[in-house]
């Protein structure tokens, strides 16, 4: 890459023992406008702050999949004058970027990770492969899905929640920027009720935006918990040691 973005490396001493973590296998989703600011599709120190976040959660045993989209550089569904699966594949594709992104920063510190597509890019990006990409996620790689599902119409949301499902993850995080789940959005309604937690059901009856229905029914086949949380305002971390941050949906809202 030309002009390379170097995160400082987790300078905490490795001399404590890792903390216990009640969630150990993750799958996060990641929006590609995390990644960025303004015009600047790619923002220093921001992508800076998301790669020492997953260091720091790798670092105390976690294991770690990521999925990010590719909104930073570009949306398909914003794009009107294309047609809807071209545009979906410039979406896909962009997803790719913001995945040598990611990795370029982890790899700085010292965190093994690498891509795995929803399509193949010869030389850079294999395809996924559930069985091989899991071995590589059980030993201690972070491993990071781009491409979404490999197939146009289906959201960065569903390709998480798939992930979620073949990594055995126990918990899909959605990264936003805001602090959870509203009845409406926050930022332009002052009377938007927050939700601390929910059952799977209540979130798509009152189609509150959080995720694709897609998404919400493979994990509630699961019953792989989702939460949802501000990563600009919460420690990735304190999450996985079970602290009570943001949304947490899950079947029957339980604790």
């Amino acid at each position: 890459m030309g002009n390379k973005i170097r995160a400082e490396p987790d300078r905490k001493s490795s001399a404590h023992p890792p903390p216990k973590l009640k969630y150990q296998r993750l799958i996060l989703k990641i929006s590609g406008e995390m990644l960025g600011q303004g015009n600047d599709p790619f923002h220093r120190p921001a992508v800076g702050f998301v790669a020492r976040q997953i260091a720091a959660a790798r670092r105390a045993g976690a294991r770690i999949g990521i999925v990010v989209g590719g909104g930073n550089i570009m949306r398909g569904k914003a794009s009107g004058w294309l047609d809807r699966l071209s545009a979906d594949l410039c979406g896909m594709t962009a997803t790719v970027i913001n995945g040598i992104v990611i990795q370029d920063c982890l790899g700085a510190m010292g965190i093994r990770a690498r891509l795995s597509g929803g399509f193949e890019i010869r030389g850079l990006v294999d395809c996924f492969h559930p069985f091989r990409d899991r071995e590589y996620y059980d030993t201690g790689g972070v491993l990071i899905f781009v491409g979404g599902t490999g197939s146009p119409l289906f959201t960065t949301d569903t390709a998480a929640a798939l992930r979620a499902v073949e990594m055995k993850a126990d918990l899909l995080i959605k990264a936003t920027k805001v602090s959870g789940v509203y009845s409406a959005d926050p930022r332009r309604d002052k009377r938007a009720v927050f939700f601390p937690k929910l059952d799977y059901e209540t979130a798509i009856r009152k189609n509150l935006k959080i995720m694709d229905r897609a998404a919400f029914g493979i994990c509630q086949e699961a019953r792989i918990p989702i939460c949802v949380y501000d990563l600009t305002g919460h420690n990735l971390l304190d999450i996985l040691k079970g602290k009570r941050v943001g949304t947490m949906v899950r079947k029957g809202g339980e604790s």
